[in-house]
């Protein structure tokens, strides 16, 4: 099920498709560093089977680079039902397609609707000459498959922000520095001497009756590799030469005498390590191979969130009766075999994979380099890097406070990059996006937040007061 999919500009008129129609109106980067992108959107006569969705997710891309918008789905009336459901189930659960933009349920046949997109986002650097693709997923309950990715225009003629010409502090901004600075407190991020960083990839491999070795020319495998080519090849243009740590766990499903099912797993595990040793890792680079003979716990998850009628009874069957103790028999009994058939179908094809979990130095970069990552890839950067660029702008201007927003949304977990955030807030005087950092369970109670708090509840009451 494909839908045809157009980019219509305002000053150009292009021949009327079927499916899917989208109207550029404005991709445009504000005075605040963002992004507003309008499109107008169009679906005509789409329909979708009730257990099914389909997914259209805009993307901006630039080389590797790409950024997924939040998409507009339309979705079949059970598949909507049983997604709420799971959603309800386990609220932190990542769904496909459940963080839309629009949703459209059951559509009527012949019926056209009208759809108003806009969004807004950071501007970052390699967005500069990005163009914007729709990709189209199909998904059922367990897995979304990609149908297509069509690029609609290889240039979206975005105009960056002014980044290394500083404009200076505005008036405001300079009464509240010289009111401010000597009371505002950066911290120093602890040294990361080393910095590691841990990747993870899983292969859903396609093997040859009676053969546990790894071929790339067979079946979806080809596809499936990619995806590793992909990251050795990201982390050697990095780089990274030397692995910590790295780790191969076979994973195989539950039909079948779970020894068999025990050397399978043992077995792929050891034939994918082969062949990413031949291929990719340094000569000598140990790995550790893992096995799980029967992954009931994944089987579980996802009956859990799926919405089907018997998750419930499946999940209880899982949760009371042991691998030995009769559970494969006891599902095979369900509804008189009809689910255990459907299992077999639908979900023990997800189970039977391979996971790669890589462990790797990261090498320090130099201010430049660095300058650089901090709008492409903020992640191989550590917190005392992205603050070297920092010195570059003056304090209380935007891009001064941008390193440290973006330091902020890279470590979520670090007290220091939320109070640093504040900080760099707090001298432009946007007291209300400093309470953002600042009012964190864990930053409150951290003694060293305690001045900037200060600051904030100060500048929040001047504000008030001047209302």
């Amino acid at each position: 099920m494909l839908f045809a999919a157009g980019l219509l500009f305002p000053a150009r008129a292009i021949a009327q498709q079927p499916g899917i129609r989208l109207s550029l109106t404005e991709a445009s980067v504000g005075d605040d560093d963002s992004i507003t992108l309008r499109l107008h959107i169009r679906l005509t006569d789409i329909r979708v089977p009730s257990s099914r969705s389909l997914i259209f997710e805009p993307r901006i891309t630039n080389g590797e680079h790409t950024l997924a918008l939040p998409p507009v789905v339309v979705s079949g009336r059970r598949r909507a039902r049983y997604d709420a459901r799971a959603q309800a189930v386990d609220p932190s659960a990542e769904i496909p397609g459940s963080r839309y933009y629009y949703r459209l349920v059951a559509p009527k046949k012949n019926s056209r609707h009208e759809i108003d997109y806009i969004t807004r986002l950071p501007y970052t650097s390699w967005m500069r000459n990005a163009g914007l693709s729709l990709r189209q997923i199909s998904r059922d309950c367990c897995r979304g498959r990609v149908l297509s990715d069509e690029v609609l225009t290889d240039d979206l003629a975005l105009v960056p922000p002014c980044v290394k010409e500083v404009a200076g502090p505005t008036p405001q901004a300079a009464a509240i520095y010289n009111r401010y600075n000597k009371e505002i407190r950066f911290l120093i991020p602890d040294d990361e001497p080393v910095k590691l960083r841990t990747e993870t990839q899983i292969a859903y491999l396609d093997y040859r009756q009676g053969s546990v070795r790894v071929d790339p020319q067979f079946g979806k495998n080809p596809g499936e590799l990619a995806y590793t080519d992909s990251l050795f090849r990201r982390l050697k243009e990095a780089g990274v030469s030397q692995f910590r740590q790295v780790i191969v766990t076979g994973y195989a499903s539950p039909e079948g005498a779970y020894q068999h099912n025990e050397t399978l797993a043992r077995q792929r595990a050891e034939e994918f390590r082969a062949y990413i040793s031949r291929r990719y890792l340094p000569k000598g680079c140990p790995v550790i191979c893992n096995s799980v003979a029967e992954d009931w716990e994944e089987l579980r998850r996802m009956v859990a969130v799926s919405g089907k009628p018997y998750a419930e009874a499946v999940c209880f069957i899982i949760d009371n009766y042991g691998i030995f103790e009769g559970r494969e028999n006891y599902l095979m009994q369900l509804e008189g075999g009809r689910v255990y058939r459907e299992l077999l179908r639908s979900f023990f094809p997800y189970l039977r994979r391979v996971e790669l979990r890589l462990t790797c130095e990261v090498p320090p970069v130099g201010d430049a380099e660095a300058a650089r990552l901090l709008y492409s890839d903020p992640a191989r950067l550590s917190l005392a890097e992205m603050y070297r660029v920092a010195r570059y702008y003056p304090p209380a201007t935007e891009q001064h406070r941008e390193v440290y927003v973006i330091a902020a949304e890279t470590y979520p977990e670090s007290i220091v990059a939320q109070i640093n955030a504040a900080a760099a807030c707090l001298l432009l005087g946007d007291a209300e996006t400093a309470r953002h950092y600042l009012d964190r369970d864990d930053v409150k109670a951290d003694p060293r937040a305690a001045i900037n708090r200060s600051v904030m509840l100060e500048l929040i009451i001047r504000e008030e007061g001047s209302l």
